[in-house]
């Protein structure tokens, strides 16, 4: 009889319910008033809850990044931002390893430009400015298309939450993206065992990236190189610098799919380019 429930379990794609890792990520939520869903096919869990007025997304499972081995933690905050607001806090020595494979990808390849097939984060190591960072927060890097602007997202209770995550719940090696895009707050780190006060911290710092990030649209502009930002045209990417950059193919993720598990880079797959200019009409005789 057990064997067959095995035979079940592998032909449907579901996990033994007394798997460690779910029965904790299912508790945690319920305990913590979340919406929880089940995967149908593979492994994970989706979550959802509500951030202060927006809506967020949690999920656990597989992971999307080859940068991530094995399991993934994702949470996504539709939270209104300019489109312009392109932002990024990434583990310095993710940067680092990031930063070496794209060169040798580049030098190895002859390439002269980006390659469209990297995630989007790892392009925008060369495409967005380097911020300087404090400190306290000298295990990462902070890159922007707006410095002014992302000097402000990090100060406060953002800075707070990144400088004690590695002590709290992350890791000293484990890596972690935050980034703003298209309007949305995305997170992504290791979580191959899952711990309540890693669930707990991921959360606050995704929470605490949107509320920084409003503050930070709030507070007047005073410095010239930091024009506020401003919705773009469809297509449009201020960090894109007018590059084309191609398309890439949706990466295998669960079976009802967010936000995350589609494309990262959508906004750059059809950089506007000026119309050619019209030749002047043939003058009549």
């Amino acid at each position: 009889m057990f064997k067959a429930l095995q035979k079940l379990q592998k032909m449907f794609g579901s996990r033994p319910e007394d798997e460690p890792d779910s029965r904790l990520l299912d508790g945690w939520a319920h305990s913590r008033g979340h919406q929880l869903k089940r995967v149908r096919r593979g492994e994970g869990r989706v979550i959802e809850f509500d951030c202060d007025d927006r809506r967020g997304r949690m999920e656990w499972g597989p992971s999307h990044r080859a940068y991530i081995k094995g399991r993934e933690l994702r949470i996504r905050i539709d939270a209104g931002l300019p489109g312009q607001m392109e932002m990024m806090i990434m583990s310095r020595r993710l940067a680092q390893q990031l930063g070496g494979e794209a060169y040798q990808t580049l030098t190895s390849a002859h390439q002269t430009g980006i390659d469209a097939d990297l995630p989007e984060e790892v392009r925008w190591l060369s495409m967005l400015e380097k911020v300087p960072v404090p400190s306290s927060a000298a295990g990462y890097v902070l890159m922007a298309s707006s410095p002014v602007h992302a000097r402000r997202w990090l100060d406060g209770d953002l800075l707070s939450r990144v400088s004690r995550a590695s002590n709290l719940w992350l890791g000293d090696s484990a890596p972690l993206v935050v980034m703003t895009l298209r309007g949305c707050i995305y997170l992504r780190t290791e979580a191959g065992a899952l711990e309540e006060p890693m669930l707990d911290g991921a959360r606050a710092l995704v929470e605490s990236a949107l509320l920084s990030a409003r503050q930070a649209l709030l507070r007047p502009v005073d410095e010239p190189d930091a024009p506020p930002p401003a919705p773009l045209r469809p297509g449009l990417s201020s960090a894109a610098g007018g590059r084309r950059i191609g398309a890439m193919g949706p990466p295998s993720g669960f079976e009802n799919p967010s936000v995350l598990e589609l494309p990262m880079d959508s906004d750059m797959m059809a950089m506007s380019m000026p119309a050619p200019t019209p030749p002047p009409p043939t003058p009549r005789r």
